[in-house]
């Protein structure tokens, strides 16, 4: 407070025109403002702008991983067709037939749950009748310009013994939009994470490679698997 009054005093005390006997650089090296200065026994500071307190505590970010993911849940009927199909028990050809080979899982249309896509799927049952080639028709079920999740119930030999394994698919195509990649790729742990116990994941970007079986073939098991769906590869 001092301060401020003496320089007050020496401000007021100034002559009200320029003196020829006073140079001008006198009066512009006087201060037009006080100086910032903290008021004693204070903690407080005049901020200065452009600049952030040294002694104002930064809130660090709240952001973690988890609240980068998409927030989508998975529908429980996505869980119930994992279940059927994993669970090998024996039941009659009725119920075999009815069993699913293979499905596609997509987002609802607010974009909020993971739901069995209607009528992307096939049976055991139309193997042999209406379908010829289960993976082939299991290739032409995806879309060409958006992204799909999918479980295919994999049939094939090796040289030792016949096996079925369930491949968990996440379909990226280049032609999918942008936003559609971003939101089933940030969703893609969450439907994983109910199928538990699965050994196998292929993400596929475009139909050359899921085409060509033999890519399917080395996921399963490489240089051991000789024949894919009664195909010999």
């Amino acid at each position: 407070i001092p301060f401020l009054l003496q320089w007050s005093l020496r401000v007021s005390s100034l002559p009200l025109s320029l003196s020829p006997s006073l140079p001008p650089s006198l009066f512009l090296s006087l201060p037009l403002s006080p100086p910032s200065l903290p008021l004693s026994g204070s903690h407080s500071q005049i901020a200065v702008p452009g600049e952030i307190s040294r002694n104002r505590p930064q809130t660090p970010s709240t952001r973690s991983p988890d609240n980068m993911a998409s927030g989508v849940t998975v529908n429980e009927e996505v869980i119930r067709v994992f279940n059927d199909m994993k669970v090998r028990k024996s039941s009659s050809s009725d119920e075999v037939k009815k069993r699913k080979k293979a499905v596609l899982f997509c987002l609802s249309e607010d974009k909020k749950k993971i739901i069995v896509e209607e009528g992307k799927q096939i049976l055991v049952g139309d193997i042999g009748e209406s379908v010829e080639d289960p993976y082939a028709c299991f290739v032409k079920l995806l879309p060409l310009n958006d992204c799909r999740y999918g479980l295919y119930d994999a049939t094939y030999e090796t040289k030792e013994s016949k096996k079925e394994d369930l491949v968990f698919v996440f379909w990226a195509p280049e032609g999918a939009p942008l936003k559609s990649k971003m939101i089933y790729a940030s969703s893609k742990d969450a439907i994983k994470k109910k199928f538990t116990g699965i050994k196998h994941e292929w993400q596929v970007n475009g139909l050359d490679d899921i085409q060509d079986r033999t890519t399917l073939a080395d996921k399963l098991g490489g240089n051991v698997v000789v024949s894919l769906e009664g195909r010999p590869l």
